[in-house]
């Protein structure tokens, strides 16, 4: 038996006597009646393999759609092979004697021109600031005395049959005096209040019919639940579990035989910063790490110590400042030591909870602006000064164009920037440089009708808390591209408002380092026949394409040809076995509807007209073969090449140009890119046939419909399989029962008639 049948039936080894005594060949009558599941494991084994080799099928075709599409109508091919590409058709390309200058468009035109002189480029008005406008430096809260230990922690209660969280704020308890138990009961009961499904009340009256903690005499913590009615405590975090001596499971109360330890419900800041878990994870110029406190520090003077000889350890001395204002503010401040450039950025990019929670220093704090913080906490420089906004709200407010914007003192500086920079009537750009702690502002459009113009509004600063007073701003005028040339003999000059511009058919692109450029010409050379080599590659690979979807739907199944099962392959010679299994493969795909749908489509596709274009393939000598029903397509070369030469840009339109008119036809290589993606994605990671089949290789090989039928049958004849085992246990255990009882039956028979002599 071969591998693959011990795969399939499993092992067919005697599993008892064989039919020594009663001459019965008992491996035989075992098959024998072991036939009917073998039967269906077979069946099932047959299908898997049909299965196998319609997913072969697919994936064949699926990997060369994948393949086109990657060469014909992905950028990343490049414009050589990219049929989307407007390049891909240019007969002509045109070599500058200046690497600044670039044209395009009408070949006869560029022939006869040049350009005499470049006096000025198109360039957009701006403001850059020197001016650094952030603190740089950032600070901790004023350092208190104490925070309650269950400051951030949280508790889940069921409550009328439905579930609760009651979350104690993370400040709670921050102050300079211990939190009671009373507290906590208070805390816990403005949480409740804020749930609009619980009866909360601020009462702490026992006889009132409310959801409320109370404090008991032995100072136990209470719930108060309304009549008829229970609460219970359905998870809860350590600290609440330990400090209120809960348990979940039972009533959302202080146990019975336990009462609580006031001193045990506040931390000092010994205990804070003492406590080795509590860690700063601190970011010096993109260069991360991680301080965890150690015992023994008692105040803020010691966590300061600690932290400036870690950050001298971390990144070297003289790079981060520490300091403590341990007589009036009582805040940690950060900054870094950079006289020079104050381009160095430290940040804050991790903090325990509890540590937070005390110093309020939180991820993301650094020594720049915070954009996302209100304006006014941003950490500017310089304070800001209010004004009274036109709906009567003091706020910020500043004019930029003669635009004015009003701001919220809510508002972020991110929403600022967003507001003005998607400003139509504005028209610039403001952006921050966090590196260099400046910002600057960019007209939207070049031209010398372009300005950059920013005022303060009412008594406020908001202009000068950006950028400074003037002595830090520079400001530079838009500027025009001015331009003398000369067109079939002609002498022109030209003043245009951008860099990239059209003159009677030639489009002209100007880099800024034109400026100065005197006597620039163009060598025009003729691509024709190098294009049309291109297309001939697109149309043959989309023949070969047509040619295998036209025999795969068209083969049909050869019905006396089913997959081989295993106990076949075991009577023939490997020669026969491949013979015959190509066969088997034979028709799988035939009139399978996803196919034939991809070939309709495509020769839809590459037949019809468009929307965009004036012209057809049939009007640049690509057509159908005379009496070829196929799809399949042929070209005249010459006609194609004249095609070319005379209408590049009509023939890129014809393939690549798109449409968003509704009923509109895009461009062939659009309907064909739409109808891949559709099919296979577009890299092969998705899409119907792909969704169907999968490919070779990938996270789709074993993540799609057929896969999944497939493993079913596996299961299937696994399952058979254990099935048969035991059949096959079973037969040859009543077989052997029958050999042991004529071999007994024997034995007996010779005593009898050793004793009859």
């Amino acid at each position: 038996m071969s591998t693959l049948s011990t795969s399939l039936y499993g092992s067919s080894t005697s599993k008892g006597f064989g039919g020594l005594v009663s001459g019965l060949d008992t491996d035989d009558l075992v098959n024998q009646m072991l036939s009917g599941t073998k039967s269906k494991i077979n069946k099932a084994y047959q299908a898997k393999q049909k299965l196998l080799y319609k997913q072969q099928a697919y994936r064949e075709i699926s990997s060369k759609l994948v393949s086109f599409n990657n060469k014909y109508l992905s950028y990343s091919s490049g414009s050589k092979t990219n049929i989307m590409s407007s390049n891909f058709f240019k007969a002509y390309s045109f070599k500058s004697t200046s690497d600044y200058v670039n044209v395009s468009g009408d070949q006869a035109n560029i022939q006869n021109f040049s350009i005499d002189s470049i006096s000025s480029v198109a360039d957009y008005a701006s403001m850059t600031s020197t001016y650094k406008a952030s603190a740089q430096s950032f600070s901790s809260d004023g350092l208190s005395t104490y925070l309650s230990s269950l400051a951030g922690d949280s508790m889940n209660i069921e409550y009328g049959g439905k579930s609760y969280k009651l979350t104690i704020d993370s400040k709670f308890g921050l102050g300079n005096e211990k939190v009671n138990l009373q507290d906590v009961a208070d805390q816990l009961n403005s949480q409740i209040e804020k749930i609009a499904d619980l009866n909360g009340g601020t009462s702490t009256d026992a006889s009132d019919n409310v959801l409320r903690y109370s404090v008991s005499g032995d100072n136990r913590l209470v719930i108060n639940s309304p009549e008829g009615t229970t609460t219970k405590l359905t998870a809860a975090s350590n600290d609440v579990l330990e400090f209120l001596k809960m348990k979940v499971g039972e009533p959302a109360s202080s146990l019975e035989t336990e009462t609580v330890d006031n001193e045990k419900l506040t931390r000092t800041q010994s205990d804070v910063f003492s406590n080795t878990s509590a860690y700063f994870k601190f970011d010096y110029n993109g260069v991360s790490k991680t301080i965890y406190l150690k015992e023994g520090l008692i105040d803020g003077s010691d966590l300061k110590s600690y932290l400036q000889t870690e950050l001298d350890k971390s990144y070297g001395a003289g790079k981060v400042e520490v300091s403590y204002d341990s007589l009036d503010t009582k805040k940690l401040t950060f900054k870094t030591v950079d006289s020079s450039s104050n381009t160095n950025l430290f940040s804050v990019s991790g903090i325990s909870a509890e540590l937070s929670s005390f110093t309020g220093i939180q991820s993301g704090d650094c020594n720049r602006l915070n954009k996302t913080s209100a304006i006014g906490e941003a950490g500017l420089k310089l304070g800001l000064n209010e004004t009274t906004l036109s709906n009567g709200n003091s706020g910020y407010a500043i004019k930029i164009n003669d635009k004015l914007f009003e701001f919220e003192k809510s508002t972020s500086l991110n929403d600022i920037i967003k507001k003005i920079n998607n400003d139509a009537d504005a028209k610039v750009t403001i952006s921050y440089l966090s590196t260099t702690d400046t910002f600057s502002i960019k007209a939207d459009e070049t031209g010398s009708n372009m300005a950059v113009k920013i005022e303060e509004v009412s008594g406020g600063n908001l202009s000068e808390a950006l950028f400074g007073n003037a002595t830090y701003q520079n400001v530079v005028n838009g500027k025009d591209t001015v331009m003398d040339y000369t067109l079939n003999g002609v002498k022109t000059s030209v003043v245009r408002s951008t860099a990239n511009f059209s003159i009677d058919g030639i489009n002209i692109e100007l880099n800024k380092k034109s400026v100065g450029l005197t006597d620039v010409s163009f060598n025009v050379t003729n691509n024709a026949d190098e294009v049309v080599e291109r297309i001939k590659g697109f149309i043959n690979d989309y023949n070969e394409i047509i040619e295998l979807l036209n025999t795969k739907t068209k083969e049909k199944p050869n019905r006396d040809y089913q997959p081989l099962t295993p106990d076949q392959q075991d009577e023939m010679e490997e020669d026969e076995i491949k013979d015959w299994t190509e066969q088997a493969r034979k028709g799988v795909l035939y009139g399978d509807s996803n196919m034939n749908s991809v070939l309709r489509k495509m020769r839809q596709a590459m037949t019809g007209k468009t929307s965009v274009s004036s012209l057809a393939l049939s009007d640049i000598g690509i057509s159908s073969a005379s009496m070829d029903t196929s799809g399949k397509l042929v070209i005249d070369e010459e006609k194609l090449k004249a095609k070319l030469l005379e209408s590049p840009d009509e023939i890129a339109n014809l393939f690549s140009a798109s449409t968003s008119v509704e009923g509109g036809i895009s461009g062939i290589a659009v309907q064909m890119r739409e109808l891949l993606v559709a099919n296979v994605g577009a890299y092969g990671s998705s899409g119907i046939l792909i969704d169907e089949a999968g490919l070779d290789s990938g996270r789709t090989s074993d993540k799609n419909n057929i896969s999944k039928r497939i493993e079913d049958y596996d299961d299937k004849m696994a399952e058979l399989k254990d099935k048969m085992e035991v059949e096959r246990k079973r037969y040859w255990s009543k077989f052997t029962s029958l050999e042991t009882t004529l071999n007994k039956l024997n034995s007996q028979s010779s005593y009898f008639t050793d004793m009859m002599g």
